[in-house]
């Protein structure tokens, strides 16, 4: 069967695979400090949603190292044929500060009409990915969890 406990590595990425009901539940780990491990890690998730058909992808983001610039995204999402993950919902779970690179992430994926969210909690993400309104760029609902908004 697609996508169950799979794993793949290149360098020091690591990608795990899982079914999150019709969705892909991806753990992004190791280091992706140079453009190359970035694109590399980019193109088997991508590779990997639509060969399973996901419905949409749960990125939890558990990478070490340097964090990337929006420029080295903007080169990485520049070089990526990333024409089928429009068509599904793309939703990233980050601790801090692994957090504001993935916000200027989804900055450049919204800009490029992509359905994206950044949260910093996986259970919100996930009830977003199955429930939320996907239509606008920033959809309605809970995208915080308690403890990040009680930190304020």
């Amino acid at each position: 069967m697609c996508c169950v406990d799979a794993s793949w590595t290149a360098g020091d990425c690591r990608l795990s695979f899982q079914r999150l009901g019709n969705a892909l539940r991806v753990e992004i780990g190791g280091s992706t400090e140079t453009q190359q491990a970035r694109l590399a890690c980019w193109t088997r998730l991508t590779d990997e949603a639509v060969r399973c058909q996901a419905s949409g992808v749960l990125a939890v983001d558990l990478r070490e190292g340097t964090l990337a610039s929006p420029d080295q995204w903007q080169g990485v999402l520049e070089a990526l044929d990333m024409a089928a993950l429009r068509a599904m919902p793309l939703a990233f779970v980050g601790r801090w500060p692994r957090y504001m690179e993935l916000e200027a992430l989804n900055l450049a994926l919204l800009e490029r009409g992509f359905r994206a969210q950044v949260f910093d909690d996986e259970a919100a993400a996930e009830r977003w990915l199955r429930y939320g309104e996907h239509g606008g760029a920033w959809p309605p609902g809970d995208h915080f969890s308690t403890k990040a908004r009680s930190n304020t």
